[in-house]
């Protein structure tokens, strides 16, 4: 049997899971030390790649879980997951670069968002909606925390009060 889900529906869906994220993201105390103008150019290059590939992808889940075809969010998410910077062809000196400009905050995030994604990957596999909607919504909750702390420069709207990640 097929799961299918009336455009209002889902419509309310995508909003409680946005909605979700950002109001379990309470206020950060700490001034945000954006790491793009530390980066070379090559790194900001690969890492705003890297972000607009995880921007669709972000997108495409969203499509998935709103009409519950897992397929679609496993492979996403599993594309996410696989586009980790650290994981990329990086040369020594890339590698120098990159420790030497992002705090060790940062390398925390990522490595957690993509092992989300994995995460969420595997729920899509096991289609299992509920845990595929959790991890949806830790994924953005990510986004936006990483954002706030090292991002700010790219993204004015996180100045002031940011989101911090929401940790068990």
């Amino acid at each position: 049997m097929r799961f299918t889900m009336h455009p209002p529906i889902a419509v309310c869906l995508a909003a409680v899971v946005i909605a979700g994220a950002v109001a379990a993201a309470p206020a950060m105390a700490k001034e945000p030390e954006p790491i793009g103008p530390k980066l070379t150019p090559r790194l900001q290059q690969m890492l705003s790649e890297e972000m607009l590939s995880v921007r669709q992808a972000a997108k495409q889940i969203l499509d998935g879980l709103i009409v519950g075809d897992h397929s679609l969010v496993a492979t996403q998410a599993q594309q996410v997951h696989d586009s980790f910077i650290l994981a990329r062809a990086l040369t020594e000196q890339d590698k120098k670069d990159l420790m030497k400009a992002a705090p060790p905050e940062f390398l925390k995030l990522d490595g957690e968002f993509h092992m989300t994604a994995k995460k969420l990957s595997e729920a899509a596999l096991h289609k299992d909606y509920e845990l595929q909607r959790f991890y949806y919504s830790r994924l953005v909750d990510s986004c936006q925390t990483c954002h706030s702390q090292f991002a700010t420069s790219k993204f004015p709207a996180f100045s002031g009060a940011q989101p911090e990640g929401h940790s068990h």
